[in-house]
């Protein structure tokens, strides 16, 4: 295999790599260093967050709150119950549109304080509002803001509010009813891709299959 050739092939995995890796890691819209304290009223809760990204992001799991152990770390998942996860565009005063949706178990992915299902791609858009909801369960213990430590969002959205209903169904709320964020569902994104990554990745590609024709006809 000549230099050139080896060459073209390094570009196109370097061009390729960031895809990959992203499919093996989350990158969660917030997360928090540590839990103070935690509980259930037995009751269950459709917990929902109404946010508004400021940038387009593309969501590519789906996630919820796994409670911590006597150690303060979720490892291993203390999660019992099966809790549905849905993401919602937020319309107004037409019917809301169903993203996506999934049901989180201890057999999800695990990563910082939650586990995480992967989901087909959903590009949300800046400007436009979405609602995410998870139903907490009657048995697994939440938290909420005031009972962790070192929150933050990761993620390029502003939150404009939250809500908390009783149910078992992740369903749509497009009203403010609470001013405590619970953490029930979470989100792993990715920035939308820049053309000029694009544009690099196709360069690549279309130098690497020149240069396989040219080997060929040799």
């Amino acid at each position: 295999m000549s230099k050139k050739f080896l060459g073209l092939f390094i570009l196109v995995g370097l061009l390729l790599f960031p895809i990959a890796a992203k499919a093996d890691s989350v990158q969660a819209a917030w997360e928090f260093t540590s839990v103070i304290n935690q509980g259930t009223s037995g009751n269950s809760y459709a917990l929902g967050v109404l946010f508004t990204p400021t940038q387009n992001i593309i969501v590519d799991y789906l996630g919820y709150y796994d409670p911590v152990n006597g150690d303060g770390l979720s490892q291993p998942s203390l999660m019992t119950d099966s809790h549905s996860v849905s993401l919602y565009q937020v319309t107004n005063p037409a019917p809301s549109s169903w993203l996506a949706t999934t049901f989180i178990t201890s057999a999800s992915t695990l990563s910082g304080n939650f586990l995480y299902n992967a989901i087909t791609p959903v590009e949300l858009f800046a400007g436009d509002t979405y609602e995410l909801v998870g139903v907490s369960g009657t048995i697994d213990d939440l938290t909420y803001t005031t009972l962790v430590n070192g929150f933050n969002i990761s993620a390029p959205i502003t939150i404009t509010g939250e809500n908390e209903n009783l149910g078992n169904f992740a369903g749509y709320d497009p009203t403010s009813n609470s001013s405590t964020q619970y953490f029930g569902a979470d989100m792993g994104y990715s920035p939308v891709p820049e053309p000029t990554s694009f544009l690099l990745l196709g360069t690549g590609l279309a130098g690497l299959a020149g240069l396989i024709k040219r080997k060929l006809m040799a």
